[in-house]
């Protein structure tokens, strides 16, 4: 028997009857089960995949797409010579040589620890997306001051305040803002009359930023290189080289071909999923959750399919039984009842592919606020990426799902005898 026949009887036997309400009923919810469940797992895939991303770029616009650090506290050697030995590298768009340390701030309005980079702001700004980040303030006031940075600072800058670019939540925890005063403690030490003190400078708050990244906002603060190398009695040393790539995809090789450049001892380099890893590791396995807790909404959906079938091969016993004593076969009964299923889960997962759909487009035209968006999750409107992936495999599981639903119901089917198929009333 040709497939043609077997699909048109397959739709044949679900096309709607008035005697057979109650099993076109049952249709009816099998498909709109599979739909409700397909748009289901679309909708939430997308939106996890929205979050994801709306974080990576968070990161990845303060962080760069790779970074060079030193092994010890002398930094990078040669890292002037490194820098253009990096931007000589194919796919390697910026480069932005900085020092980082930790030090204490103290105001009026508390103490607290933070993590200080010391920046060529011109540099760094073609790294990140900082100068777009600022909120008050400009990045231009930690313009690089004469003596160079690589110098260091002279004795008569003592006493000197420093510029400060601090995060919104930081400038509130410490209850400052553009023009006050700021107390910096470093971690190292000086003999006094009084014995050891660390080392203490004053600061000015110049401006402050905001990332969309609490941790970044909470705890980092930006100066001058010079300052920060004078700080922490570290003239011309470099201890992070950040390179910023021309694609996400070509930081892995770059990676590599900087690392390539080590002797095994100076530095090591890390690419932005290294330095993320375990947060969009936590993130995958949330989505793989979602995704397999929703896989089984399509299961569950499936139960009716088989309920379906299986009434319609007990209504289509007879009619079974005339096909198979004309010449039908046990194969063409089976794929018929296949077919069926196929039917089913087609018109279903169509139907949820085209509301899924519909309902992401509607959240990326018509933005969703988040209840505490901006200032709990630091993401305001609900995002969302539909990923073409993803569709492909909610289809796939889709298919097969309903496949597998239809299975039992069209073995009992060719397994009918048509003697007693046809005696059966």
């Amino acid at each position: 028997m040709s497939l043609a026949l077997e699909a048109g009887l397959a739709a044949q036997h679900l096309r709607p009857k008035r005697r057979r309400g109650f099993i076109n009923l049952i249709g009816v919810i099998a498909i709109l089960g599979v739909a409700i469940s397909v748009a289901g797992v679309i909708i939430v895939v997308s939106v996890m995949n929205g979050f994801r991303r709306d974080i990576r770029d968070r990161i990845i616009g303060t962080n760069a797409h790779v970074l060079v650090n030193a092994y010890g506290k002398q930094g990078i050697p040669h890292w002037d010579a490194l820098c253009a030995k990096i931007r000589a590298l194919d796919g390697v768009e910026a480069v932005s040589p900085y020092f980082q340390g930790q030090l204490m701030l103290k105001s009026s309005g508390g103490v607290t620890g933070v993590l200080v980079q010391g920046i060529d702001p011109a540099a760094h700004a073609s790294i990140g997306k900082l100068r777009e980040d600022m909120k008050k303030g400009s990045l231009d006031v930690l313009a690089a001051r004469s003596p160079t940075a690589k110098a260091g600072l002279q004795d008569d800058d003592a006493g000197a305040s420093f510029p400060l670019l601090l995060g919104t939540e930081l400038a509130g925890q410490l209850d400052v803002g553009p023009g006050d005063q700021l107390d910096l403690f470093s971690p190292v030490f000086r003999s006094t009359a009084v014995g050891l003190m660390p080392r203490m400078e004053k600061g000015t708050v110049s401006g402050t930023f905001t990332t969309g990244y609490y941790e970044y906002d909470s705890g980092l603060v930006y100066m001058r290189l010079a300052d920060a190398q004078r700080l922490f009695d570290a003239a011309g040393v470099v201890n992070q080289i950040a390179v910023r790539t021309r694609s996400l995809e070509d930081a892995q090789s770059v990676r590599d071909r900087i690392q390539a450049m080590d002797d095994g001892v100076s530095f090591w380099v890390a690419d932005w999923q290294r330095m993320n890893q375990n947060l969009f590791k936590a993130l995958e396995m949330e989505k793989m959750i979602m995704f397999i807790i929703l896989g089984c909404m399509v299961l569950v959906s499936a139960v009716n399919i088989v309920s379906t079938l299986v009434m319609v091969v007990m209504e289509k016993q007879k009619e079974i039984g005339v096909l198979r004593s004309l010449g039908f076969s046990q194969g063409g009964v089976l794929r018929t009842f296949l077919l069926q299923g196929i039917y089913i889960g087609g018109a279903g997962g169509l139907l949820g592919f085209t509301l899924g759909l519909g309902v992401c487009w509607v959240i990326d035209t018509f933005p969703i606020k988040i209840p505490g968006g901006g200032s709990v999750y630091y993401i305001e409107n609900l995002p969302v990426q539909v990923l073409g992936g993803d569709l492909a495999l909610v289809a796939a599981v889709t298919f097969v799902t309903c496949l597998a639903a239809a299975a039992y119901p069209a073995h009992q089917a060719a397994r009918l005898d048509p003697v007693e198929a046809i005696r059966y009333e």
